[in-house]
């Protein structure tokens, strides 16, 4: 039968250990604060709204906020994704964008989403996974989207 002093070294212990936790998921990022980065809940929301009532203008301003914040990441995975942003952003930007080519690019992003949250430590791993099956599942709509237009 554990004691008072047993169950509070326990406790402390436990603390310690989630301590450490977060700061490997915060090394994991690239040493960046995570705290600092863009809200992952927020744009999980909106992508699970009506991808017609997004304005791109939001839409490329929240791109730039996860650019900002994945610059001097050294990790090919997370230039990549990068990478992908700024294709999207740059065709939000085009006049004559195809919303075959967006949903292509966004279903991208998920996959690469998806594929870092496999290797980011705990407490990360989950909003990471999440935001990535939104991505795939905005990229859809999106595609269903432009073939009702194309009708």
């Amino acid at each position: 039968m554990a004691t008072q002093k047993d169950k509070k070294s326990q406790k402390e212990m436990d603390s310690s250990k989630l301590e450490k936790e977060q700061n490997s998921a915060q090394q994991t990022s690239g040493g960046s604060d995570l705290d600092n980065a863009p809200d992952v809940e927020s744009l999980t929301e909106i992508l699970h709204g009506d991808p017609t009532e997004i304005e791109s203008n939001e839409a490329i301003d929240s791109i730039d906020e996860w650019v900002d914040f994945l610059k001097g990441h050294k990790e090919d995975n997370i230039k990549e994704l990068s990478a992908s942003l700024k294709e999207l952003k740059k065709l939000l930007r085009g006049k004559k964008s195809d919303g075959s080519e967006i949903a292509e690019v966004l279903e991208t992003l998920g996959e690469q989403t998806n594929a870092i949250g496999d290797e980011a430590a705990r407490g990360v791993k989950g909003p990471l996974h999440t935001l990535g099956k939104a991505l795939i599942t905005f990229s859809h709509k999106i595609e269903r989207t432009a073939a009702k237009d194309e009708e």
